[in-house]
């Protein structure tokens, strides 16, 4: 699956099917397609999409830019900043009660707009708590980073516990948005479904980041993915150079590249793990299809594996494909 990067940066890819009309909304599910069979034929670009759902599934905790949530690291984030926080320092009334937050519309660092507008319990110290929601439209918003964002995004609050103007903290939000594109140049992507994102910069400048969701479908010049049931967690610690991450996840995917859906889980919790800027040095990923299945594993850095057991009986021993990560992922 390939999500965009700079959709990613700019604004978290997340999007409600069901739009911005409450933080208790669930998109509804959508059954995927009937599953498509592995072999040694479709092999390699199984893994491909199936690794790139994984690691950009990941991504999705990268709610940069605009929306306030900075990286620190591959998948992982180190403050709340931006448009939230500023948001959440601009209340005012009695804490403890829900403070409107008055709809403003500001223009974007090169051109377009973007309205902020929403409701916080406690505007004086600041802190976020459950039930409080940003609402976010942007109107053709340039902030200088080479893409255009269009459409609307709602962050509600889950949980939230420590300090927001330290950036030390622990976070639960739930992002939702609605026809939310991003341009770069000639290409764009639209995108809609629901993300949930769990943060802990507590320790900073290790971050835990878990990302699940129920169902985000992105559409591109050439593509359409979309992808289910998602579940990643992702680890980097900022400690070390170069830092340290992990990933473990699984999903549904149906991309348009395949002729069907494929599910993909670590195997069984063998979390990919590696240095930044690096391709993984070890972890496995098993994707399922129909009474088929493959199974990625990472020799090191450079090489990886593809083990397929095309007949489903468990064993992967039909045909064994040698690679690279750059060959794999180009």
């Amino acid at each position: 699956m390939k999500f965009n990067r700079p959709l990613i940066s700019v604004a978290g890819l997340v999007l409600a099917a069901c739009g911005s009309s409450g933080g208790d909304d669930v998109p509804p599910v959508v059954s995927p397609p009937a599953s498509v069979t592995i072999d040694s034929n479709n092999a390699p670009l199984v893994a491909k999409l199936s690794y790139e759902a994984a690691l950009d599934s990941g991504d999705l905790g990268d709610l940069g830019g605009s929306i306030g949530l900075v990286a620190s690291g591959p998948a992982g984030v180190s403050k709340l900043d931006g448009a939230i926080a500023a948001a959440a320092k601009s209340g005012s009334g009695n804490s403890g009660s829900s403070v409107p937050i008055p709809a403003e519309r500001v223009m974007c660092a090169v051109d377009g707009f973007v309205t902020v507008s929403g409701a916080i319990a406690d505007p004086f110290t600041p802190k976020l708590g459950k039930g409080d929601f940003f609402e976010f439209l942007f109107e053709i918003c340039d902030e200088g980073t080479g893409e255009i964002t269009d459409g609307q995004l709602r962050a509600d609050v889950n949980s939230f516990g420590g300090d927001l103007l330290s950036g030390l903290y622990e976070l639960g939000m739930t992002f939702r948005l609605t026809m939310f594109q991003v341009a770069e140049g000639t290409e764009v992507f639209m995108s809609e479904g629901d993300v949930t994102v769990s943060l802990d910069a507590l320790n900073l400048p290790y971050v835990a980041t878990s990302i699940s969701g129920v169902s985000i479908t992105i559409d591109g010049n050439t593509n359409s993915e979309t992808l289910t049931n998602y579940s990643t967690d992702v680890t980097f610690d900022g400690n070390f150079i170069p830092a340290p991450y992990t990933l473990v996840a699984s999903g549904t995917l149906d991309s348009s590249e395949l002729s069907g859906a494929i599910t993909y889980s670590a195997v069984p919790v063998t979390m990919f793990e590696g240095f930044e800027g690096e391709y993984p040095h070890t972890g496995e990923l098993l994707v399922e299809g129909d009474s088929s299945a493959l199974r990625l594993v990472a020799e090191n850095n450079v090489d990886v594996t593809i083990y397929i057991d095309s007949d489903g009986n468990g064993i992967f021993d039909d045909q064994i494909i040698s690679t690279t990560w750059v060959a794999l992922t180009n």
